[in-house]
């Protein structure tokens, strides 16, 4: 059944809460204009992203990094240098250079339409983003404070 964006990304984030391990579950989501979600943790300037290229019929889903540039440069550094960790998890997962100094680390799955069976590949690989990325992120957070 074809579903409307917002029932789309609705599904979406319920999907989450549902699939999760508990300790992750606390995640809040903004939309974004059009077909965008966010979800974070505690700083939105570092939010996992769930965006249905239209277009090109495609979902991306991914870690973006949208703070200063400096900040952004220092994270993708840090994820640079742990590609190797990442793909053992995330084996179609990868991280560039991206629009306004931002970076991302990211896929893009077939997403012709939102559906119910694109709901549930976007669920599989949004959370096997979290639950891979999530301690890496809170690590490069950690030392970015302790060095700032």
């Amino acid at each position: 059944m074809l579903l409307a964006p917002a029932d789309f990304f609705s599904e979406l984030r319920k999907g989450l809460k549902a699939r999760l391990p508990a300790p992750m579950r606390g995640f809040r989501t903004t939309r974004g204009r059009g077909r965008l979600m966010k979800v974070y943790f505690d700083e939105p300037a570092y939010h996992y992203e769930a965006w249905h290229h239209t277009g090109a019929g495609r979902l991306e889903v991914g870690l973006h990094f949208e703070a200063s540039a400096a900040d952004n440069l220092a994270a993708f550094e840090f994820f640079r240098s742990r590609m190797v960790e990442v793909k053992a998890n995330l084996p179609r997962a990868e991280l560039e250079p991206w629009d306004r100094g931002w970076s991302r680390l990211y896929e893009t799955m077939l997403a012709a339409r939102l559906d119910g069976a694109v709901v549930d590949d976007a669920v599989e690989c949004l959370s096997a983003y979290i639950v891979t990325l999530q301690p890496l992120l809170d690590q490069f957070l950690r030392s970015r404070d302790e060095n700032s």
